[in-house]
């Protein structure tokens, strides 16, 4: 893992705004003249940003701990506790290419007609079906809701907590029948393994987050805290590892392993100290990243023709097949990049891979 710095962010950031001015240019200027300039000048500059972007991110100083002072006494619970960072630039990359064929379709469709018209309507359809199916999948409401409970009981000085030290992070991968004959789903959960005692605990968060964690936390003391309100939250328990070094790591619990510290007698005392989120990480991977830059990359350069001569300056069928072609590679590759992040884990950092089995299929 790599950190984030400002070369790489500001990068991505312009990259990212570099693609939404050409999608939006398709839309806001669709009657300008063949050769599109416009377009290609801010494909263009997408494509230097993002290359320069990955560059930035391979040669951005690996991620290690620092050596902060370590207090010789357990310091307080903080009052205020800072909220996971939301993931702006994977969500505006996300909406981009979910956006990219209904302007692909807008672009093919030139001067337009009947059936030009009629089919970008279908692709509109289609495109804010597939939005709200993303954002549902993808929605993180559930968790930071629960999270929420959690900074604001902070707040009230209204937490449980015990004291625990940071190990290492856990991938386990759970097997059990498919909806399908002969399927197999596996589900995969991440989390940091915390030692209180002679009891192990686990806090679940995204593999980043864990990754990121084990690096910066592991063998650190600190407390592990929950809500005063656990009683009103179904199923997983927000919870937080704060560091005695102030770098936090909020997840989920689980409320089995956790009620043993519930019963009251566990509130130690709360003040102002500052606390911190753990440090950023650079977002580029090769395995992930280099599928949907290659795919973003291809469909830009199919689509060239089409931007140089215009749409009605092209047969109807080679323009169509190009837009098409072009709309294809923003799905099949991405695809290809996503399936990579399901599976990939943050480097630099030595996993415990546990494998586990419905007990029907075991």
């Amino acid at each position: 893992m790599r950190r984030s710095t400002l070369i790489s962010r500001a990068l991505g950031g312009a990259a990212l705004a570099c693609a939404a001015v050409a999608l939006s240019l398709v839309f806001l200027r669709y009657d300008a003249p063949a050769p599109r300039w416009d377009v290609l000048s801010a494909l263009g500059a997408a494509a230097v940003a993002a290359g320069g972007w990955a560059i930035a991110g391979r040669a951005a100083p690996r991620l290690s701990p620092d050596s902060p002072s370590v207090p010789e006494q357990a310091p307080p619970l903080p009052r205020r506790l800072p909220l996971p960072a939301r993931h702006a630039g994977r969500t505006t990359g996300a909406v981009l290419l979910l956006l990219t064929p209904l302007v692909l379709s807008r672009l093919a469709a030139g001067s337009g007609g009947v059936l030009s018209g009629v089919v970008i309507i279908l692709v509109l359809v289609l495109t804010v079906k597939t939005l709200l199916f993303a954002r549902r999948q993808v929605s993180e409401a559930a968790v930071r809701g629960k999270l929420r409970v959690l900074v604001a009981d902070a707040a009230r000085g209204e937490l449980h907590a015990v004291r625990a030290r940071a190990g290492e992070p856990v991938r386990m991968r759970y097997s059990e029948r498919g909806s399908k004959p002969g399927e197999l789903n596996v589900t995969q959960f991440h989390w940091l393994v915390l030692r209180a005692g002679d009891r192990e605990l686990k806090l679940a968060a995204p593999p980043r987050e864990v990754g990121r964690a084990a690096l910066c936390l592991g063998g650190q003391e600190g407390w592990l805290c929950w809500p005063e309100r656990w009683k009103l939250i179904e199923d997983e328990l927000p919870a937080a590892f704060v560091a005695d070094t102030g770098e936090v790591l909020m997840g989920l619990a689980d409320p089995d392993e956790a009620r043993a510290y519930l019963d009251g007698s566990n509130r130690p005392a709360v003040s102002g100290r500052p606390v911190r989120r753990l440090p950023r990480t650079t977002r580029f991977a090769a395995a992930v990243h280099g599928p949907i830059l290659g795919g973003a990359l291809l469909a830009a350069l199919i689509t060239t023709p089409v931007l140089y001569f215009g749409p009605d300056g092209m047969p109807w069928a080679l323009d169509w097949l190009l837009c098409a072609l072009a709309a294809v590679s923003v799905v099949v590759f991405p695809l290809r990049g996503a399936g990579e992040a399901s599976q990939a884990l943050p480097e630099g950092v030595y996993w415990t891979v546990r494998e586990e089995s419905d007990p029907s299929i075991a």
